[in-house]
């Protein structure tokens, strides 16, 4: 019994042998090959660990040579198994910005009433002409960057595309700047935003003025094809062409104004040219020009010239109202059978008496202010004579006199001979002459200084001063 209770005893367990098997290194790549990723299997039995060497001979084997990731690879010689690691990540190339450009101006204009100075609002001012000068900034425009390369893991250069130009949207009367940053306009004129571009018109020209366009204020040329109703405005730095119909209107022109038709404007019409103004007739209106006034007739007018008055194409009348001329006034008839008084002034202007009383007012106070120098000079002067001690205060008073008074002189000076020419200038109206085929009294004619009333029908008439200083009707 006793040996049928004893416990056999263990016996050994013999393990199978394990194979050695070196450590190994797998590397993968992207498609695009721009990363890099490790895995390392652990070596089994006896097998050779990974080493430092290992891991960058795997990588030379799969040609990454670019943007190797030193720390992750030192970790991985540790070493590190069974983790995938981010070994080596390439460059991407950079392509360029493309160019862009700002616009400074809105590419429509909205109407925007002017509002009066008691609130109401002015339904003539619409606000719809953009007037800028020459090199007013349109667009601010942003040059294209260049491309920066790239390179992949292999070291594969990567080429990068260069930005684009912007195509500015320059039009008539405006340009690119050489740096190529800003499109200005060329030459002053209307902004306006036509058919994708950016123009500046030199030229404004509408079909009619009327509660649909509005006054115009505008530093270059208007040209309105329609008509121009009453009550509304033209102020133009250049000339103004009215080709339709023209009433009582107020125009304005640095140069020229042409009024193809003519103009009627119901003693409320003022035509105002720095240079010219021609029409087909004139009637119940004001004129004035700087050089010359040119029309078929004149009729019931107020007209106003620095050069010379022409009426002689078509009937060529001039018919009641006032003709005055520095120069000139040469029509085919003068008055009419109906007995309208006529005046004709020639030899000065409104211009040249307004030049006048202003030159004298400012030489009048120019003279003041001489004699109140000259009596702050003279004062301190009794006092050096009497040997009384001068304030500071005047001796300061007499630095500044004595620094002025010869400037205040010159300009005295100045004044004067501009008077003096100005009065020879009004004196000398020789070349003043009134021209007629025929003259109907009553006619109302001063030359200068002297007046004289013509009260017979007189044919082809010339009246002038002559080199004894009196009026004559002479013929021609």
């Amino acid at each position: 019994m006793a040996e049928e209770n004893q416990i056999p005893e263990p016996q050994a367990v013999i393990l199978p042998e394990i194979p050695a098997r070196d450590a190994v290194i797998h590397v993968t790549m992207d498609k695009d090959r721009m990363k890099a990723e490790m895995l390392i299997d652990a070596p089994e039995g006896e097998g050779k660990p990974a080493t430092i060497a290992d891991i960058y001979a795997a990588l030379r084997k799969e040609n990454v040579v670019y943007g190797l990731d030193e720390a992750a690879l030192a970790s991985l010689g540790t070493p590190l198994y069974g983790q995938t690691v981010v070994v080596a990540v390439g460059t991407p190339a950079q392509n360029g910005v493309d160019g862009s450009y700002e616009e400074i101006f809105p590419q429509q204009i909205e109407k925007k009433f002017a509002q009066r100075k008691d609130g109401t609002l002015n339904f003539k001012e619409l606000g719809l002409i953009r007037d800028v000068p020459a090199g007013t900034t349109i667009c601010n425009i942003t040059l294209p960057t260049p491309g920066v390369e790239g390179k992949n893991i292999l070291g594969q250069v990567l080429k990068a595309r260069e930005g684009r130009r912007v195509l500015a949207p320059a039009g008539e009367g405006v340009h690119l700047t050489e740096d190529g940053l800003r499109l200005v306009a060329v030459n002053s004129g209307h902004l306006v935003f036509r058919a994708g571009r950016w123009c500046v018109d030199k030229v404004y020209s509408v079909t009619d003025i009327d509660l649909d366009v509005g006054n115009i204020t505008f530093s270059g040329d208007v040209v309105v094809n329609g008509n121009m109703l009453d009550g509304f405005e033209i102020h133009a730095g250049g000339n103004v062409t009215l080709r339709g119909e023209v009433g009582a209107v107020l125009v304005v022109a640095g140069g020229n104004i042409s009024v193809e038709r003519g103009i009627n404007g119901m003693s409320r019409a003022v035509l105002e040219a720095g240079k010219e103004v021609k029409a087909g007739f004139i009637e119940n209106c004001t004129v004035r020009a700087t050089e010359k006034i040119h029309a078929s007739s004149v009729i019931n007018s107020f007209v106003e010239c620095e050069g010379v008055v022409e009426v002689t194409q078509g009937k060529g009348i001039i018919c009641g109202g006032k003709i005055t001329s520095f120069g000139s006034v040469t029509a085919n008839e003068v008055g009419n059978a109906s007995n309208t008084l006529t005046t004709i002034v020639l030899g000065v202007t409104p211009k040249l008496l307004k030049e006048r009383k202003e030159l004298n007012e400012k030489l009048e106070d120019v003279t003041k202010h001489i004699e109140e120098m000259l009596k702050n000079i003279n004062y301190i002067q009794r006092l050096v004579a009497d040997g009384r001690p001068i304030p500071p205060e005047r001796k300061q008073i007499l630095q500044r006199t004595q620094i002025q008074l010869p400037m205040s002189e010159k300009k005295q000076a100045q004044l004067q001979q501009a008077i003096a020419d100005l009065e020879d200038k009004m004196q000398n109206v020789n070349a003043a002459t009134l021209t007629a085929r025929i003259l109907h009294p009553p006619i109302k004619i001063s030359i200068g200084a002297l007046s004289t009333n013509c009260l017979e029908t007189k044919e082809r008439c010339r009246v002038y001063k002559n080199s004894e200083g009196e009026l004559v009707f002479g013929t021609y």
